[in-house]
């Protein structure tokens, strides 16, 4: 998330702010294949209740500070919903005992996409050229070049890298390799699965890959080429994320973001549509069944709290009681 769409010869100013905005993206979104771009290997063929009497929403601007929200429904037990980010720093995955209390109070887990086997397949074939195009063909060998060099200077296998389309090297470049594999995202999945809880997804991973990979191919090199390019101060941005996102403050997330969106706008507009709004709609549509059950705790990327099209106004505009706990 993070050159046909960006100008090469982009000022420092630009270069930076771009680099950050994709960046906070996709960790804050907990993208579930996310965790699978640096290690796959290319495959062998190569709604809610309306009806609430409740006065008009406040302005979305209140949802500015808060990662555990109390979502009640007419009806049913309270449901909670917690921002997350794609993380395995101990700061993050050492998880706060409000947090805590209120996921092993909960009687199921719903986190963004539930990986299984068939999903594991379905990411590998679609990060991969399966018609015998290369990606040096694709993006050209200058831009192959940095890409390998910016690869290992991350400590990033690549191997399978030739086989990749656009897409999966960007994700790859756009947040930190691996180490311990115990995302935030993942712990609170083998948390619900140890306590026998229901886990289900709000996307499936189908899903949650074409929001890249039916980018259009000049988007997908255009993205590449910015996290090639803007790699320098990826340690520091990423300390001021995680600062950010331990004081609660959504707010200053989405507006990293906004603050340093890059020039080229329709590119910026796509992206946000394609990871923001459509998905915020989708899911929160697809909560209403599940809060009206009740006693769910729900587990979704910190960018899709805040802000008019977040998940937080949305609620609240179709009926829910929102109440900050954490």
């Amino acid at each position: 998330m993070r050159g046909a769409g960006f100008p090469s010869s982009a000022s420092t100013r630009t270069a930076t702010g771009s680099r950050s905005f994709f960046k906070i993206l996709i960790a804050l979104l907990c993208l579930s294949f996310a965790a699978g771009t640096t290690y796959a290997a290319p495959p062998a063929n190569a709604g809610a209740n309306n009806e609430a009497a409740r006065p008009a929403p406040p302005p979305a601007s209140k949802y500015t500070k808060g990662l555990l929200w109390k979502i009640d429904a007419p009806g049913a037990r309270s449901s909670w919903l917690f921002g997350t980010i794609h993380s395995e720093d101990r700061r993050v995955t050492v998880l706060p005992e409000a947090v805590t209390k209120a996921f092993d109070a909960a009687g199921r887990f719903t986190m963004e996409a539930v990986i299984d086997g068939e999903g594991i397949v379905h990411m590998a074939e679609a990060m991969f050229f399966n018609d015998g195009r290369t990606l040096e063909q694709v993006i050209g060998g200058k831009l192959y070049d940095e890409t390998i060099k910016t690869l290992t200077a991350r400590g990033i296998a690549t191997l399978g890298v030739e086989k990749q389309k656009p897409w999966a090297a960007m994700m790859a470049l756009s947040m930190p390799p691996p180490k311990t594999g115990e995302y935030l995202d993942l712990i609170l999945q083998q948390r619900a699965a140890q306590q026998n809880k229901p886990v289900s997804g709000l996307e499936t991973v189908q899903e949650q890959v074409a929001v890249f990979d039916e980018l259009p191919l000049p988007d997908q090199i255009a993205l590449l080429r910015q996290a090639v390019q803007e790699q320098d101060s990826f340690d520091k941005d990423l300390e001021e994320m995680i600062g950010r996102y331990l004081a609660r403050d959504i707010a200053a997330l989405a507006e990293a973001g906004a603050k340093h969106k890059p020039d080229d706008d329709r590119l910026y507009r796509s992206v946000m549509d394609r990871l923001l709004t459509r998905r915020n709609t989708r899911m929160a549509a697809r909560l209403g069944p599940i809060l009206r059950e009740g006693n769910a705790f729900v587990a979704v990327g910190a960018a899709h709290l805040p802000g008019d099209t977040g998940l937080l106004n949305l609620l609240e505009k179709a009926g829910y009681r929102v109440t900050r706990v954490y």
